[in-house]
């Protein structure tokens, strides 16, 4: 199930609680709020400030980590009963036979008993510390008797107790969001049926600067998986949409006008109502931390204390690989093995569905993982030869620690403390960049990658066959080898989502990385400026210049027209200073333009498959319509006399986008605004596509920005609308200022409250639209000068 398929949801029931409950939940809170919690063991002081962050003063980290269980069920109840049942397959018991699918997908992937089985390794602090924050969760639903209104309307039952292994469950599941290449593989089969070698080189190129990877034709061994490919896609096409990746950059005290290091970082993901983030101060003996938590998991995942700050972008290494597994003809409970053959583990769940009878559901899992072709009865049989289709994936293992590194890195007083703490963090593969108030910077790609054997051709892109010894995992890269510096020689750090293995790197990381644009625009900003403060950190955050309208748009102007209209088109193209400026036309001609040459270039040859691939392709437009290494002469019509290869493509393409454009926008292109056709869209799971609801849960603004802009979207065309909906992008940004911590900053891009009546539901979206910031602050005068309630928790 994807959440578009709960557009029809039964909720009129629920209405009039809607209306009721907004009653409660539109009321303010009073200035001074004393409440006595059960399994509290000492008094704890709570400060909120003007935008809702709470500021949490505790005897010991782990009463701390009792606040904050409790301040997240308070703002975040619903997000955490749902973010725990998609991982652990219980939606239909809220949504019915319309979640069933996704309910056994996640049942046989086995996030839940993966979660339990890391419990059993975690060291005693840790798993205190998890307890802790599970009994402040539990404190609220004792305590409050009132639900978020999302309860009312779907009538989910009041939430089960929170325990310890929920957590691990929702970050294994934001893992696997920030993981899956699985699907890749399946998917370059099925391409591997519709193209030649030579197509399927043009559309999945390189990255710039790397020697081309053939893939390996296993048409004759493979050729009838391609049904399985298909069936187990259409789960996951909205994951092939999404944009997730990040910024982060940082520059030592050399580039700065203080003299100390500054950070950067905005990590980008599907964009929710409310948001994935929740700010927090976290104040104890030996902790005084503030960033970006989890709600439903304790301790700061992205932030700073007094001495170091910290940050991510996702570096989506290849740490997945889907095996075929050979059943012996005669014993199908057993399968080939390089020395003779094992029998399947065999596990059995019930799943609950919402007014229906219980599932059954049968998981076998290999020695490689679980047997994801099991997850229904057209899968089995889309398998060939009776195979079955098993997933390894690193964090299903059972040593999983990275739960450590979150309760952790708050405390680390220097970068080299904060590097020992990220060897625990195991999934996903992240670029930790960070500094610290002595001058020192760093960088670690921190998590676990399988290594591949030299003789595996296949190096993670196809499926491989599980008999064969050559394809195991040979283990995982030493974590003193992945990448990492300790300086740089020009004073700064990049990543975003780019390739960043030095040269002869010995260990196959991934094939997938993003392009360098936004790495290579953030480091050419840098490079603009000799010294840098936090406001010269907020306007590169914010840029919106495209370096792929700049590589390509030469090409489109080098045809020839003869309609006046177009010619007009051409030339503001041409005077265009290729920013995604929402004020201005072309941004949204060029957005169509390439747009349509996708649907021009291979939509009819892919087929079914076109919607998974995408219409955003950057290095295969380049290649093509350049006629680099033949690839116009594979996808474009021959040229006529007088006229370049690829000419009358790209003028179709024009043509359409003009005409798409006009129907949507009216006739005049004058009138044409990006920031109108591009919608930036907070969506809320599962009410966004739900009629008369949507426009209460979902937040929305006009919008800058663009693929491959610093200040990114991810966006997804609309037929019906013709809006090119922002659907990922940066769901918080955040600047460190390690000379003053107190100058540090952040904007979320809804607010902290997940109520929709709540004055913090939405209040930080219209400065995130416009560039704009709130103080990320620890001080507690300054606290105590904007605070707007303190609320005082006492044992009971």
């Amino acid at each position: 199930m994807t959440w578009r398929s709960i557009r029809y949801l039964r909720v009129w029931p629920g209405l009039l609680a809607l209306g009721c409950a907004g009653l409660f939940f539109g009321q303010s809170q009073p200035e001074d709020n004393y409440l006595k919690l059960p399994g509290l063991p000492r008094a704890i002081e709570i400060v909120r400030d003007s935008h809702a962050v709470p500021h949490i003063y505790a005897g010991t980290a782990d009463d701390a980590y009792f606040a904050l269980g409790y301040l997240h069920a308070q703002d975040r109840l619903w997000q955490m009963d749902l973010n725990r049942r998609a991982g652990s397959g219980r939606l239909a018991e809220i949504f019915g036979s319309d979640a069933l699918e996704q309910d056994r997908f996640m049942r046989v992937l086995g996030l839940r008993r993966a979660a339990e089985a890391n419990l059993q390794q975690l060291d005693s602090a840790t798993l205190a510390s998890l307890q802790a924050y599970a009994q402040g969760v539990n404190a609220f639903l004792a305590h409050d008797s009132i639900l978020p209104v999302e309860f009312y309307l779907t009538g989910a039952p009041r939430p089960e107790p929170w325990q310890p292994a929920d957590s691990l469950v929702w970050l294994k599941n934001m893992a696997w969001r920030l993981s899956g290449n699985w699907w890749e593989e399946l998917l370059n089969l099925s391409l591997q049926q519709r193209l030649s070698p030579e197509q399927f080189a043009d559309l999945f190129p390189p990255y710039p600067g790397d020697a081309p990877r053939a893939l390996p034709d296993v048409k004759n061994l493979y050729a009838e998986l391609a049904p399985l490919a298909g069936k187990l896609l259409a789960q996951h096409r909205e994951e092939a949409h999404k944009s997730i990746g990040s910024n982060n950059w940082l520059v030592d005290g050399s580039r700065t006008t203080s003299g100390k290091p500054l950070l950067a970082n905005d990590p980008h993901l599907p964009l929710t109502a409310p948001s994935l983030w929740y700010f927090a101060h976290l104040h104890a003996p030996g902790l005084n931390a503030v960033g970006a938590t989890l709600p439903g998991i304790p301790g700061i995942l992205l932030g700073r204390n007094q001495r170091v700050a910290w940050s991510f972008t996702n570096t989506g290494p290849d740490s997945q690989d889907i095996f075929l597994e050979q059943p012996l003809p005669d014993q199908s409970n057993r399968y080939l093995t390089p020395t003779g053959s094992e029998a399947f583990t065999t596990l059995r769940e019930i799943i609950k569905v919402k007014d229906q009878p219980d599932q059954e559901l049968t998981i076998r899992v290999s020695r490689h993982g679980p047997v994801i072709s099991d997850v229904d009865n057209d899968a089995r049989q889309a398998v060939p030869n009776g195979m079955a289709a098993a997933l390894s994936w690193v964090g299903l293992r059972e040593d999983d620690a990275t739960i450590r590194f979150m309760l952790n890195a708050g405390r680390a007083q220097s970068v080299s403390e904060l590097k020992a703490f990220a060897s625990d963090f195991h999934a996903p593969q992240q670029n930790i960049v960070y500094a610290d108030a002595d001058g020192n910077i760093g960088f670690v790609a921190a998590g676990r990658v399988p290594v591949r054997s030299p003789d595996n051709v296949l190096s993670g892109r196809l499926p491989a066959p599980g008999w064969l010894a050559s394809y195991d995992w040979q283990g995982l890269i030493p974590f003193e080898q992945l990448p990492q510096q300790t300086a740089s020689q020009d004073g700064k750090i990049v990543t975003a989502n780019q390739k960043i293995t030095p040269p002869a790197y010995p260990y196959f990381i991934t094939s997938g990385w993003a392009l360098p644009y936004r790495a290579e625009r953030i480091g050419a900003l840098l490079d603009s400026h000799a010294k840098h403060d936090v406001a010269s950190f907020e306007a590169i955050q914010n840029d919106v210049a495209n370096p792929f309208a700049a590589q390509l748009l030469p090409r489109l102007l080098t045809i020839t027209v003869e309609e006046l209209e177009a010619k007009q088109i051409l030339q503001g193209l041409r005077d265009w200073d290729g920013r995604m400026a929402d004020d201005s036309a072309q941004p949204l001609i060029f957005a169509e333009w390439i747009r349509q040459l996708a649907v021009t270039l291979y939509q009819d040859k892919l087929g079914d498959l076109y919607e998974l691939v995408g219409d955003y392709q950057p290095q295969f437009l380049l290649q093509v319509l350049n006629n680099s290494h033949g690839g116009g002469g594979r996808w474009c019509a021959a040229a006529n006399s007088g006229a370049a290869l690829c000419d009358a493509e790209i003028k179709l393409a024009l043509g359409a986008a003009l005409t798409n454009l006009k129907r949507h926008y009216g006739d005049d292109p004058s009138q044409w605004r990006w920031g109108k056709a591009h919608v930036t869209v907070f969506k809320h799971h599962p009410f966004g596509q739900v009629p008369f609801l949507s426009s209460l849960f979902n937040v929305e603004g006009e919008s800058a920005g663009g693929m491959d802009t610093v200040n990114v979207s991810g966006y997804r065309y609309d037929e019906d609308s013709g809006h090119y909906l922002g659907e990922a992008g940066a769901a918080f940004r955040a600047i460190y200022d390690l000379a003053e911590p107190e100058n540090s900053v952040f904007i979320l891009g809804t607010g902290q409250s997940g109520n929709p009546f709540s004055s913090h539901y939405r209040d930080m979206t219209s400065a995130w639209l416009q560039g704009g910031y709130v103080p990320l602050i620890t001080d507690r005068e300054r606290i105590l000068s904007s605070a707007v309630e303190r609320i005082h928790l006492r044992p009971d």
